[in-house]
């Protein structure tokens, strides 16, 4: 199975089988290709898939798993009444009744069932699902882009199912809590799991292109300038007052979602977080962090499996969502 995350910044491909990593790819992210998270041409993101294959001599089952953008799939935690799958089936798409905006029809939808709930004689009462609606087109769309270059979509899959199947692999203990948190490019995303149970999800709109914005403003340059500036950390930008101004927004919004979740679940015990994508790479960013929030930060590559590390000569945790994505396939589905 090949995963792959495909991110504003960086195209991540993880090869998995029987049962382990095999090899760890990236490519640089043409400009405009990808916006607002979004693929804008299909036929040339599959002509930069093909090309980091054929350069990077992979070959295999033509099997893909791939992680969904955020803004196009509505994924949740809810509680319903006891019901037969057929009954399920039909009144899942009335779950999403706040969210969808087309019709109902023009949806696919999935579910996995967390618990049930019995009542006073043993008989089933309430359901705890965790469930998830996506647009026809868009998965057609990808089934389309992975067909061009000879592969079959066999898994779309929202980043919080990957984080699900890192932490089944790496037998994440049921009672403990995990907090994922992605320093993305265009967002900070926060994903608390206890066990392998996804629980909520923040997204926050500050990521490293606000930082660029902000050393971009500060030294008078284009902002893809102010880009190879921060990667460079060219005349210590990565400590200027900007970037420096940048990281405590992100730290205080992280910081509120973090609180909320913890004033609505008293009985947490959220004590650590996983951190993964680009922003790790920036040491002050993870030093403001570490002050504004009440947490121990680890990298995610703890979570995955230790010879990953060899497969790579960067932090193997920014492969993690493509890492869970090719795990799908241990997960038959």
């Amino acid at each position: 199975m090949f995963g792959f995350d495909i991110g504003t910044y960086e195209l991540k491909i993880a090869v998995y089988e029987a049962g382990k990593v095999r090899k760890l790819v990236s490519a640089e992210m043409p400009e405009n290709l990808i916006k607002d998270g979004n693929i804008t041409s299909y036929e040339a993101m599959a002509d930069l898939i093909k090309h980091t294959l054929k350069v990077n001599k992979l070959r295999g089952t033509k099997k893909a798993s791939v992680i969904l953008p955020a803004d196009q799939v509505f994924f949740r935690r809810v509680t319903t009444p006891a019901m037969t799958v057929s009954q399920l089936n039909v009144n899942l798409p009335y779950e999403f009744r706040d969210y969808l905006t087309m019709d109902k029809s023009k949806y696919f939808y999935d579910y996995c069932v967390n618990s049930i709930k019995n009542d006073e004689e043993g008989n089933p009462s309430e359901m705890d699902l965790t469930i998830a609606a996506i647009s026809k087109e868009t998965i057609a769309d990808y089934k389309n882009m992975f067909k061009r270059i000879g592969f079959k979509l066999t898994g779309a899959i929202p980043a919080e199912c990957a984080y699900a199947n890192v932490l089944r692999n790496c037998s994440a203990k049921s009672s403990d809590e995990y907090c994922f948190l992605d320093l993305g490019y265009t967002a900070t995303r926060l994903s608390i799991f206890t066990g392998t149970t996804f629980e909520t999800s923040r997204s926050m709109d500050s990521g490293l292109f606000s930082i660029e914005e902000a050393i971009a403003d500060q030294q008078s340059v284009d902002r893809h300038v102010a880009a190879t500036y921060l990667v460079a950390n060219h005349e210590n930008v990565q400590e200027s007052e900007a970037a420096q101004n940048v990281y405590s927004a992100i730290s205080l919004e992280t910081r509120k979602a973090l609180n909320f979740y913890s004033f609505n679940n008293r009985e947490s015990n959220l004590k650590d977080a996983y951190c993964c994508g680009g922003g790790v790479n920036i040491p002050n960013l993870l030093k403001s962090l570490n002050e504004a929030l009440d947490f121990n930060l680890h990298p995610a590559g703890n979570l995955l499996p230790e010879s990953v590390k060899n497969l790579t000569d960067s932090d193997p945790g920014a492969y993690t969502l493509a890492i869970g994505a090719a795990m799908q396939a241990k997960e038959g589905k």
